[in-house]
């Protein structure tokens, strides 16, 4: 568990907007092109899209394959994977019947 909250640091550090984040956890899925991405940020957070794209890009943790014409995390991004797959455990809504309150 260390580890990830290492990662974790770490990668706050680099991650400046949510639109960041949401891009990262997308990623961790695996290849996307640009469109899947693109409609799988809130509408408010569109328009930080691109400049979201081009920081990870220039921090190494996402790269562009053309022929493919995908995004993907790098080698770099990859290692991020065990910090990701926490969160998105984290984020998941709960299957479980909440209990009402009790007297």
């Amino acid at each position: 568990m260390d580890a990830t909250n290492d990662g974790l640091r770490a990668i706050r550090a680099v991650i400046s907007c949510p639109a960041q984040w949401r891009l990262l956890l997308a990623l961790a899925d695996g290849p996307q092109s640009l469109s899947t991405l693109w409609y799988q940020l809130p509408r408010h957070d569109r328009w930080h899209g691109p400049r979201s794209l081009i920081g990870l890009w220039r921090h190494h943790l996402i790269v562009f394959h053309v022929k493919q014409r995908t995004w993907a995390l790098s080698t770099k991004g990859a290692g991020l994977r065990p910090v990701l797959a926490a969160i998105l455990t984290c984020t998941q809504p709960c299957t479980q019947p909440t209990g009402g309150p009790t007297k």
